[in-house]
């Protein structure tokens, strides 16, 4: 072998075989470069495809689902198993219906890039009813051990005070029937969610998963989500590196969602 084909740098070749003959194939090998650039192109495939349809991160912004879930909970979405048991297309995979209970993150009816996180309590062709803060189905009370309800006021039906404002949904509301294919949810902080009760039945191709785990959560201000000028987002970002240790509710970590 002569010293230009011994120093190609692209190139591997096998040893001569013991008869003197040439090895039958020769190996091509990577560039360093080129190896960290399919590493990645193959890591950024598989991250998209992970997040987009199977599990996904998010964070939580309002208090609509307290106590269940806090304000700044930073949760890991299953986008796949209640979603391939609404659309049932791929068999022998896992899959799970929704049942009423059941804590759903959706796409919100009036702006389907937001993503928003409540509760079933509604199923398909349910006959629903709110009275004095209490849900009925199928004229019965719900038991709702989750709930909880910061305002004592209870908004009559006739209040006309509020008959411009969507409070006098909040604790009256219905007998209204839920179409197929749809669900009524409502947020655990039943005094300050905006949920079915005002932007109606939420359509089933509408969820995007359930929430499994909070893997981080932090202790952001109420009008964190608010911020969305530069210098607001900046010191917003600044505050939760100065802040990580004291605001992180450690003991929160690792919580499942139910």
């Amino acid at each position: 072998m002569s010293a230009m084909e011994s120093s190609a740098p692209l190139e591997e070749r096998l040893p001569e075989q013991t008869d003197g003959r040439a090895a039958p194939h020769t190996l091509y090998g990577y560039s360093t470069l080129r190896e960290y650039f399919v590493t990645t192109v193959v890591c950024t495939i598989f991250a998209l495809f992970v997040t987009t349809y199977v599990v996904h991160p998010m964070t939580v912004p309002t208090p609509s689902m307290e106590p269940t879930i806090l304000v700044g909970d930073r949760l890991l979405i299953d986008k796949f198993t209640m979603r391939n048991g609404a659309r049932g297309q791929l068999p022998l995979t896992p899959e799970q219906d929704v049942e009423r209970g059941d804590v759903v993150v959706f796409k919100y009816p009036q702006q389907p890039e937001v993503l928003y996180v409540k509760r079933a309590i509604g199923l398909p062709g349910e006959m629903l009813e709110i009275r004095d803060k209490t849900v009925y189905i199928e004229g019965k009370p719900l038991e709702e051990p989750y709930k909880v309800h910061s305002d004592s006021y209870v908004y009559p039906r006739s209040d006309l005070h509020h008959v411009f404002s969507p409070d006098f949904k909040r604790d009256n509301f219905g007998p209204v029937v839920i179409p197929e294919n749809s669900l009524f949810v409502m947020g655990d902080n039943r005094d300050d969610s905006a949920d079915s009760r005002y932007f109606g039945f939420l359509p089933l191709n509408y969820i995007v998963g359930t929430p499994l785990v909070v893997f981080w959560s932090y202790e952001d201000e109420a009008d964190a989500y608010l911020r969305t000028s530069l210098p607001e987002l900046i010191q917003l970002y600044a505050e939760r590196i100065l802040f990580f240790f004291t605001r992180t509710r450690w003991d929160r970590m690792g919580q499942i969602v139910r």
